[in-house]
């Protein structure tokens, strides 16, 4: 996978349909993806944690991260204190210096009346260096995520939380729990029963310096208690065990030429596992290997739970239960392509799905509005994987759609003008000559992939249509015809 597809491929499964480096769960899909590609990650992710200060950012609240004990939620005000008190500021290369208060009295003066924004401030050190703010690294004190990482390690230490809730729930109150329970004394007590891919001291470290999670950690346990009670469980999270279940997956998966994401198989944050299971060999085939699944969680003996911050009250929804059929059935109504627009629009019972380019000229994908799986998306490998499902040819790669309309590929002009008039309107070549030639790159190809698209969903009978309609949507769901069992808590 080259830099660009990567990119582009992380874009697919954002929910803005574009990676944001400050939303924690866009930097943990980012993490799956390079697991999914055996790329080590940690050095990655953390050098995209190495964010720098700018005006913006220091003119917000600290948020939940400033830790117990810290008395400034607004990050000028910490800033100015840390210049008061001659303590140093770590830089984006990783040095540190402590600024001049005489000489650098401009900025500070800005700082002071909180007239920042759209201002460029600019610190003295008591060597006589000047530092722009841009060469400020974003440490926590300055709204930074704990750790290595950020957003993706705090989930890395929420999630492994929540198996230590899950302990205590079980082993040591043996009944619901509070917020209050969450502490490193139980946590010690319980520790036998967690299998995580992190350390005690981090997870407590991360509770305390975030506290609002114990509530959603305590709603989530005590429902996940109330659904799989007086089971002798262990509790895992990134283990061996649950490493056991996936690489099972991802042979099967090779094996069947998929690409699907390990998430949209199975998006399992910790699994509850039973002593009767802990040494199962499980299937490379597919079909055996989700039977599996479903036949331990009918048993009780192997739950795979995905996990959502808890608001008010905790809920349940089971997914891929082969006991149970569907209640979500999606049929075809119409589409709509104009000339105007690259993207094309199947229009279903509740809500519609938009086939189109993510990024100028490449990155094709399907976004859902609408019933069902609102903002969920299937990019171009899920599509494929969609169509291949149902023994239909798939989709070019968009390399090779974009160096056809480069080079003005004959075959592909040709193609795309007897979609165009298939489903937007029948028009005369020389007509198309002129519509082709005022159009941008990122038409032609956006408009092929969309239209080509469309037709290998129309030029099927209904039940077909709607068939692999709702293949489309289980994906996004991740609920696809080879997804695995599992409940998710929000």
């Amino acid at each position: 996978m080259t830099l660009n597809e990567l990119l582009v491929e992380w874009s697919y499964r954002t929910e803005k349909g574009y990676p944001d480096m400050g939303n924690p769960s866009d930097i943990l899909i980012l993490e799956k993806i390079l697991n999914e590609l055996n790329i080590p990650f940690n050095e990655i992710i953390s050098n995209l944690g190495e964010a720098a200060l700018n005006p913006n950012e220091l003119s917000k609240d600290r948020g939940p991260n400033i830790g117990p004990g810290l008395e400034f939620n607004d990050r000028i005000e910490k800033f100015l204190d840390k210049i008061r008190k001659g303590e140093e500021f770590e830089l984006t290369d990783g040095s540190k210096i402590v600024i001049d208060i005489n000489s650098s009295s401009p900025s500070i003066g800005r700082l002071e009346k909180k007239d920042i924004k759209g201002k460029t401030l600019l610190f003295i050190d008591t060597k006589g260096s000047s530092y722009p703010l841009s060469k400020f690294k974003k440490t926590k004190e300055f709204g930074a995520g704990s750790g290595s990482g950020g957003g993706t390690t705090n989930t890395m230490y929420q999630e492994s939380a929540h198996c230590f809730g899950c302990a205590i729930a079980y082993y040591l109150k043996k009944g619901n729990i509070t917020p209050e329970d969450l502490t490193l004394d139980n946590f010690t007590q319980v520790e036998s029963y967690v299998e995580m891919n992190t350390t005690l001291d981090k997870v407590v470290s991360f509770l305390e310096s975030s506290p609002a999670w114990k509530v959603s950690i305590s709603k989530s346990v005590n429902k996940i208690l109330s659904l799989f009670p007086n089971k002798n469980y262990e509790f895992h999270r990134g283990s061996s065990f649950v490493d056991k279940i996936y690489n099972a997956w991802k042979v099967g998966k090779k094996e069947q030429g998929l690409k699907l994401a390990d998430d949209k198989w199975n998006p399992a944050d910790i699994w509850l596992v039973s002593d009767t299971i802990k040494n199962v060999d499980f299937s490379n085939e597919l079909g055996v290997l989700n039977g599996e699944i479903s036949q331990f969680y009918e048993d009780g003996n192997l739950i795979g739970v995905s996990l959502k911050a808890i608001k008010k009250e905790a809920t349940h929804t089971v997914y891929n239960d082969p006991n149970i059929p569907s209640n979500n059935i999606y049929e075809y109504e119409s589409y709509k392509s104009t000339t105007k627009s690259a993207s094309t629009t199947i229009i279903y019972k509740g809500g519609s799905i938009v086939f189109r380019n993510f990024s100028v000229d490449r990155g094709f994908a399907a976004e859902i509005n609408g019933a069902g799986a609102q903002g969920g998306k299937a990019g171009h490998s899920g599509i494929n994987d969609v169509l291949k499902l149902n023994n239909i040819p798939q989709l070019p790669s968009s390399n090779e759609v974009l160096k056809a309309f480069t080079i003005n590929d004959k075959e592909y002009y040709s193609r795309l003008y007897n979609l165009y008039n298939k489903f937007i309107e029948n028009t005369s070549e020389d007509n198309f000559k002129e519509i082709f030639k005022e159009k941008p790159l990122s038409w032609k190809t956006g408009k092929f992939m969309s239209l080509e698209l469309l037709s290998k969903i129309l030029d099927n009978k209904d039940e077909k249509i709607n068939e692999i309609l709702n293949d489309i949507m289980r994906y996004a769901a991740s609920s696809t015809k080879i997804s695995s069992q599992f409940i998710k808590i929000s």
